[in-house]
């Protein structure tokens, strides 16, 4: 039985609703629904929120409530950030919100805004020490993290929408109203000795902004289907991006490819912030983060799996994957096993020389290996690839996603060839006679669990003369496995430029 729930996230800039559905230990999205009210902008000079904010936010949340009815959700945490916690009538927004839709508003304070976005970047990304910024309408979270600690934390007093009404006065900014805000925001980030503490590697940003950034830039680049979560904005990127949209009216921002409307008028206060950031910082760039404040509440509720290190990161992303796609778990144990043993073999034999990071990654995609299958068997090697690459990957790198997204939808060299094409500049020539060599080998375990029995036990591989013998030991009639890896050795055996012999025992039961 899977469990819902519902998330309501009352922000400064957007009311939303995300359900959420636990299978076992995975946690997935399945329904974002949201409402581009602009809290920020109801508040007066008094910082009071006037009668029709208070309104629309009545208005979004009975039908968050329509929402929830439809699909059974009654497991639900409503959170409100900036817009209302800066709102001095705050106390009556959120008497009347339970009385008129039953919602009790928990009101974040900074630090735990803060803190639910760093838990979902810790949770989902590979990182160890950094920062993390999160810029909403009307507030700006900051952290400093070290061993996936938090250290230090800000939450600044103005966000995306709050800049906007400060500096910019009409539909196109102004080259003083610019210097203006880069000069605000300077200011305000030399307040806190602790950002000099911060690496100079790469600042996690959190949050709709980023997100449109970064669809922007990736047209820009025709880059391949990875999605935003990890991607990896350059400094100099994040520069020329200012450069080219500051000139622009709003009018001609709804035009440029990538970029919501809703966040049009937007987007140049969210550079401004990223940049000076980034400048201050002496950082390399920005990797983006689609998890962030909603995530974190969940992944905080459900507390699943381990997240002590990076590679339990990566583990628990490759486990909610094969959980999400319904991989056959036993297969999944096999095909780690043999892997594991082949890899093993082939290193004592001298036949490859694996580095640890290559055997995470290969260990990896032999869990993931032809995930595909459950949509077509005929065309497994295309749905995984297509899978893969499409799929949140939490915890890696779109280079190290690539990778495993590759050697997981081995088929021949032909076929790696082609998915190499979107892909150009990515990989040395010896990184993809690598691929080659770990693809061919996984298919060969693969064709070693052919009857999805898990009759192999154990294998072992020597090397003799100008051939190599694998000796794979058997608990069950082999004919499935025996068949298909006399079929598929002759790719690892072009890889390896040598001659495979597979030999299969039987073992006696006492």
């Amino acid at each position: 039985m899977q469990n819902k729930t519902g998330i309501i996230d009352i922000g400064s800039n957007t009311v939303r609703l995300v359900l959420y559905k636990e299978q076992g230990s995975a946690i997935e999205e399945f329904r974002n629904v949201k409402a581009p009210l602009r809290l920020r902008r109801f508040l007066n000079e008094k910082s009071e929120m006037s009668d029709e904010g208070v309104r629309l936010l009545l208005e979004a949340l009975r039908n968050f409530k329509e929402v929830l009815n439809y699909y059974g959700v009654t497991e639900v945490e409503c959170t409100a950030t900036a817009a209302v916690r800066q709102a001095s009538n705050r106390e009556a927004i959120i008497q009347k919100v339970k009385e008129e839709t039953g919602f009790h508003i928990r009101l974040l304070s900074g630090e735990e805004e803060a803190s639910y976005g760093l838990s979902a970047v810790l949770k989902t990304m590979p990182a160890d020490h950094g920062l993390t910024i999160d810029i909403g309408g009307g507030s700006t979270e900051i952290t400093l993290f070290k061993n996936r600690k938090l250290v230090h934390f800000f939450s600044f007093p103005f966000g995306v929408v709050s800049l906007k009404e400060q500096f910019i006065s009409d539909d196109r900014i102004k080259p003083k109203e610019q210097k203006k805000m880069a000069e605000f925001i300077r200011q305000e980030l030399e307040k806190f000795d602790w950002l000099d503490e911060a690496p100079g590697g790469m600042i996690t940003a959190i949050g709709g902004s980023a997100r449109n950034l970064a669809n922007v830039q990736q047209l820009k680049e025709s880059y391949p289907p990875l999605g935003v979560h990890g991607y990896e904005l350059s400094t100099e990127a994040l520069e020329q991006l200012r450069t080219e949209l500051s000139p622009l009216s709003y009018s001609e921002f709804e035009k440029v490819d990538g970029l919501s409307n809703e966040r049009a008028d937007l987007i140049l206060p969210a550079i401004e912030v990223f940049y000076q950031l980034t400048i201050h910082t002496k950082a390399k760039g920005m990797f983006v983060s689609s998890r962030g404040l909603r995530d974190g509440i969940m992944l905080e509720r459900a507390k699943n799996g381990t997240w002590d290190t990076a590679e339990d990161v990566k583990q628990n992303g490759v486990k909610r994957l094969l959980t999400v796609y319904g991989h056959d778990e036993n297969h999944h144990y096999q095909m780690m096993k043999l892997t594991k043993n082949m890899l093993r073999g082939f290193e004592q034999e001298q036949v490859l020389k694996v580095t640890d990071r290559e055997r995470f990654l290969i260990e990896q995609a032999a869990a993931l290996f032809y995930l595909g299958e459950y949509i077509s068997s005929s065309s497994k090697s295309r749905h995984t690839f297509y899978l893969l690459l499409n799929s949140m990957f939490d915890g890696f790198t779109h280079w190290e996603k690539a990778y495993i997204s590759l050697i997981a939808s081995f088929t021949n060299n032909s076929t790696l060839k082609q998915y190499l094409e979107q892909f150009d500049g990515w990989f040395s020539k010896d990184e993809i006679q690598k691929m080659r060599e770990y693809g061919a080998l996984l298919k060969l375990c693969f064709s070693l669990n052919s009857s999805k029995r898990s009759i192999v036990s154990d294998l072992s591989i020597k090397r003799k003369h100008d051939h190599i013998v694998i000796t794979v030991y058997c608990e069950g009639s082999e004919l499935a496995e025996r068949y298909q890896s006399d079929k598929q050795k002759r790719h690892l055996e072009k890889a390896l430029q040598t001659a495979i012999k597979i030999e299969f025992k039987q073992i006696k039961e006492n």
